[in-house]
């Protein structure tokens, strides 16, 4: 993380407000990620919060492969995931699940399924393709991966600013899709818009 931020910091209304002033004008995301975090919130049941949600992502509907702006998911993620958050959990366990959400969402997608497919249960394969699905889904940023094993790799976000927990989620969810046992997923927020992630499976 940055000098300015620690762990405590994540989530918190500083924390957003430093994230969007990295944020490229711009750059974009898929409607999915906005329609996915919003369709959490309704199952939640809170009206209240449903409006919050609305009102920070912009606009009450998204179309799944048109473009939004990056700062409005980022606005979107925060509000949903401290609505969503339970008494025993925190800001980043409510990320990872809508991570987790929008994922499983994508998997049922046309590039979703095309790249499972292409996988053909081989987490290996997954991990190889990450860096050329990335631009599918965000007009923001970069992928890219590294190999440290047979079974393990490091993925890279560069220029990303939606926190670490979201893509732990993402992650967790798609490995698991590709047949990943014993799989671990650790995130690392090197600074605000840059993250990696260890990712290893049995």
């Amino acid at each position: 993380m940055t000098s300015s931020q620690n762990a405590a910091d994540l989530g918190s209304s500083r924390d957003l407000e430093e994230r969007l002033v990295l944020t490229p004008p711009g750059d974009t995301a898929r409607g999915y990620f906005f329609s996915c975090a919003l369709e959490q919130v309704r199952l939640h049941g809170d009206e209240k919060a449903l409006k919050r949600c609305l009102e920070v992502s912009g606009q009450d509907a998204f179309t799944a492969f048109f473009s939004y702006p990056i700062s409005s998911l980022l606005r979107l993620l925060f509000c949903s995931a401290w609505s969503l958050k339970a008494p025993t959990e925190g800001f980043e366990d409510s990320l990872r699940h809508l991570g987790r959400h929008v994922a499983r969402h994508f998997r049922t997608n046309s590039v979703g399924r095309a790249m499972l497919v292409l996988a053909a249960r081989s987490p290996k394969r997954l991990a190889d393709s990450l860096t050329a699905t990335y631009p599918t889904g965000w007009g923001h940023g970069k992928g890219s991966v590294k190999w440290a094993g047979p079974q393990q790799c490091i993925a890279y976000i560069h220029g990303n600013v939606i926190p670490y927990p979201y893509f732990e989620g993402i992650f967790l969810e798609l490995f698991e899709a590709a047949g990943a046992t014993d799989l671990k997923v650790k995130g690392r927020q090197v600074r605000l818009a840059d993250t990696e992630y260890e990712i290893s499976w049995g």
